[in-house]
């Protein structure tokens, strides 16, 4: 009865470690701007993706290929994290079937989220603000990106990438009602808070550089006041949403 008390309590609680083992799921993604990606395996797979392209006379940047590289790439994953399941002595089948599921579902309509159609509203008049930016051709025009430019790359980068963890972060909410598993229950919760920061410093990079475009860009003051107002609303949100997301670590370049 002592052996399986101590089983069972390792199969409920999740290694401290769990999420240093792989920095692909903590992380914005901005490959350029990161010196971990010698330790990164999803960026070591898409650098050996693209040299096999290349040798082989392939447009990397082909949509086929891009979706097959990108199953190569679940895959793999799908493996890597089972060993590393095993290693904490949990069964690694439940996990498998779960992540090839989510792989294959498309999830609930973000439409059905209030706080997902309210990100993205503000992703949509980004998106439009950056059109704009970048189609102007006046001296003017020039000059403001080339003094602004860290903070437009920074807005064009995350404000896609927020709304993307926005999302995930609220399904992941929704599905933990059914969990019945202490420890899935705990991955999930895990893998919520990181991609509610994930969300969080995104969008607060994206006001930061709103609110400093908003203070000397001619023929933008108001638009980008305005996304900035908006976006320090969407952030209160999120933390109320999200009231653990703070306390989880993540990599981010902005």
């Amino acid at each position: 009865m002592a052996k399986t008390g101590r089983k069972q309590k390792r199969q409920d609680r999740l290694p401290n470690n769990f999420y240093s083992q792989a920095p692909f799921n903590f992380c914005d993604r901005w490959c350029e701007r990161c010196n971990l990606v010698d330790q990164c395996q999803v960026f070591q797979h898409a650098f050996s993706h693209h040299l096999e392209h290349m040798v082989r006379g392939e447009d990397p940047n082909d949509p086929a290929i891009i979706l097959a590289d990108i199953k190569k790439t679940f895959h793999h994953l799908v493996g890597t994290i089972k060993k590393d399941i095993e290693k904490q002595g949990l069964d690694s089948r439940k996990v498998k079937i779960r992540l090839v599921k989510a792989g294959l579902d498309q999830g609930p309509n973000p439409e059905s989220f209030a706080l997902w159609r309210l990100g993205h509203n503000f992703m949509l008049q980004n998106r439009e603000l950056l059109q704009n930016i970048f189609s102007e051709e006046d001296e003017e025009s020039k000059e403001i990106f080339i003094k602004y430019k860290k903070r437009i790359e920074e807005l064009n980068w995350y404000h896609t990438f927020f709304e993307n963890k926005l999302y995930q972060a609220l399904v992941i909410q929704k599905t933990l009602k059914k969990e019945k598993s202490k420890i899935f229950k705990q991955i999930q919760k895990q893998e919520m808070n990181v991609s509610a920061k994930l969300c969080f410093h995104a969008l607060q990079s994206c006001q930061v550089s709103l609110e400093e475009l908003s203070q000397d860009c001619s023929g933008y003051m108001k638009w980008t006041r305005d996304l900035s107002i908006l976006s320090k609303s969407i952030l209160e949100k999120i933390e109320t949403r999200f009231p653990d997301c703070h306390q989880k670590k993540i990599i981010f370049h902005g």
